[in-house]
């Protein structure tokens, strides 16, 4: 393999599949592998994207039939989607899309989270259709596609890196909000998604907030799917919560603004249900955080080898749409917060886990299973 197109989120903005392209790209160069990229965000002509000091073409795939352009003009050896497979079912995703059908023979390989409960037929029959090779975000995640009836030949599991930006623990904290003296707990997740139970943190927090003082950093919107400052109001916790000013999940902070930020907590909680990986939570055990974390085999398996301070709280199923999803326990995170009293962040061991997950690794494993695949 000498060309490999990239098919996501334009590596222009700070997503979480834009910010895995953005650096599984850097990390295959002087690999001698061209690397373009495909972007859903960009409708315009190809562009030339310049990411530390490296130039890669840049292709307009809005809409998503412009793929084929792409296609045709890089001439790739292989094609990576890195995207939920969700977007290319149609009876769940209005504008559906198919990157198979535009690759005229070419290998296309999904690179995909996939969530921790029992996925609908649709979803098998899709990845059988579009993908050569499945790449998954966790070890978890392909047990499970596994077991749901994807061709067990096809799966491979392939966890993203860290972004440098959150290899030093020890750098440049944020200031200007929180309480002096006063511990800060931290969580990351798009506003309009329901399914980043914010609220249930603010429960959890109304049990003990008579035993241990806590103020909370929520980077997200205050006002989306929930109105979370209603939700304080409502539960008798208000004068904790901080958000962001200005936020905009379409234009985002720079990694190097998220950590400062990280750096600047006490402890990390991870509420959203259904995660694929959950990078935020990856780094901020990069970070030396105390990591507070749903008891689900993905979030599991993601700091499976952290050392540092790690507590999981536990969950209960609720039916959404396409499959189930765990909502956090109120009780049970609430008995996490309450130990923070007695816990201090560990950098050295935020470092180790850095150094076992840094891009350079992800992308020698990645041409291990090119190389085993023959291409």
């Amino acid at each position: 393999m000498r060309r490999l197109l990239l098919i996501s989120d334009s590596p222009t903005i700070p997503t979480g599949y834009a910010n895995i392209v953005r650096w599984f790209a850097d990390a295959l160069y002087g690999k001698r592998i061209d690397v373009a990229f495909g972007a859903f965000q960009h409708p315009g002509l190809p562009l030339i994207y310049r990411f530390n000091g490296r130039e890669y073409p840049h292709y307009g795939c809005n809409p998503p039939h412009r793929i084929t352009d792409a296609i045709n003009d890089f001439d790739p050896d292989l094609i990576l989607h890195v995207r939920d497979i969700v977007a290319q079912i149609p009876r769940l995703f209005p504008g559906a899309y198919s990157v198979k059908d535009q690759a005229h023979g070419r290998p296309v390989w999904g690179w995909i989270p996939v969530q921790h409960e029992t996925i609908p037929w649709e979803y098998v029959q899709a990845l059988h259709k579009e993908y050569d090779t499945i790449l998954t975000f966790t070890a978890a995640g392909a047990e499970l596609l596994g077991n749901c009836g994807v061709v067990r030949d096809r799966l491979k599991p392939l966890t993203p890196g860290i972004s440098p930006s959150f290899a030093e623990p020890e750098g440049v904290v944020a200031e200007g909000y929180g309480r002096e003296k006063v511990p800060i707990v931290m969580s990351v997740g798009l506003g309009h998604q329901d399914r980043k139970c914010f609220p249930a943190l603010m429960r959890a927090y109304r049990e003990v907030q008579e035993s241990i003082d806590l103020d909370f950093y929520l980077h997200t919107a205050s006002l989306a799917a929930f109105d979370l400052r209603e939700h304080a109001r409502m539960l008798g916790v208000t004068g904790h919560w901080l958000f962001p000013r200005g936020y905009d999940p379409g234009i985002g902070y720079s990694e190097e603004n998220m950590a400062m930020r990280y750096r600047r907590a006490l402890a990390y909680v991870s509420l959203g249900t259904g995660e694929g990986l959950d990078m935020p939570l990856m780094e901020a055990a990069a970070m030396g955080k105390v990591v507070i974390y749903p008891a689900e085999p993905n979030r599991i398996e993601v700091v499976s080898d952290y050392q540092g301070l790690k507590m999981a709280y536990q969950t209960a199923p609720v039916p959404r749409t396409n499959n189930w999803e765990h909502l956090p326990d109120p009780h049970s995170l609430a008995q996490c917060l309450l130990q923070l009293r007695d816990l201090v962040p560990t950098t050295d061991l935020g470092r180790n886990y850095y150094a076992e997950h840094t891009w350079k690794k992800c992308a020698e494993r990645f041409l291990a299973i090119v190389e085993d695949r023959g291409l």
